[in-house]
């Protein structure tokens, strides 16, 4: 009868089976691609058995799918926290890769190349301008970087803020203190009344006192921010110059493009119109 000893090593001979190429060299199997042993001789309870050992490239490939699966699973971990950060979905794909290049993405890579120093310097943004620049999608793109290298950014809208329940804007301000990196979205498009000019302040204010880099967007002029037309908005507007250099975007050409592809493909489609 077969012992619990003699079976063990059976099993594990048989787990570990002959692949083409493979051969036996001093009672052993050995792998064909690394010519290093599959089978090794031990002593159990004082007998010479043989037992199924990994090669160099059965474990080499073992070590690579374990590493892949790492991977991808912090990658779903990262997309997770992806979602929670950025809460327009839009914006989760607006990357350096997606992007065509330019003189303010070019600026903005190196921004997020340099973090450390960034960071260290606390060194913030401010991209204004006319609409249509692509001052969110720059600011989005430092910001996915960021997130891509484990380093938590968050980008939040100051008419989403507003929007927000009492709780969820609480919890918003309370964030602000935290994240490496905020980006906080259309500044100037919040309602002009006490309370919103009063929560928009205590959310900058907040990200002063963290002493942690901002990125801010605006259709406001620089001018209008310097000089502004009451002590409410000039409190913010101080706090913002202080924290972030002022970077002018110029209005972009893409949009009337992609609107003139899509006109024509109209055209082709209804036989002409507009």
């Amino acid at each position: 009868m077969e012992t619990g000893i003699n079976a063990i090593a059976r099993l594990a001979r048989q787990a570990n089976s002959r692949k083409e190429g493979d051969y036996e060299q001093d009672g052993l199997l050995y792998c064909g691609s690394c010519h290093t042993p599959k089978e090794a001789k031990i002593v159990l309870c004082g007998r010479l058995k043989v037992v199924s050992v990994t090669c160099k490239c059965a474990s080499a490939e073992w070590e690579a799918k374990e590493e892949a699966r790492k991977r991808e699973e912090e990658r779903l971990k990262l997309e997770g926290k992806r979602e929670i950060w950025i809460a327009d979905k839009h914006l989760r794909k607006s990357t350096f890769a997606n992007a065509n290049r330019s003189k303010l993405l070019d600026k903005c890579w190196r921004y997020a190349d340099q973090w450390d120093k960034v960071q260290k310097e606390n060194s913030g943004l401010l991209f204004y301008g006319d609409p249509g620049g692509g001052k969110t999608y720059a600011a989005a793109c430092i910001a996915n970087a960021l997130i891509d290298k484990g380093i938590p950014a968050m980008i939040a809208s100051f008419p989403r803020i507003l929007a927000a329940s009492w709780d969820d804007r609480a919890d918003i301000v309370r964030q602000c203190k935290w994240f490496p990196l905020l980006v906080l979205d259309d500044l100037g498009a919040e309602r002009s009344s006490d309370y919103a000019l009063e929560v928009v302040y205590t959310v900058v204010n907040e990200r002063y006192k963290s002493d942690k880099p901002l990125i801010v967007t605006t259709n406001m002029g620089l001018a209008d921010m310097k000089s502004p037309k009451s002590i409410e908005y000039q409190r913010i507007y101080e706090r913002i110059l202080e924290m972030c250099v002022p970077v002018y975007v110029e209005p972009a050409r893409y949009r009337a493009a992609e609107a003139e592809r899509k006109l024509n493909i109209a055209r082709e489609i209804f036989g002409g119109c507009g």
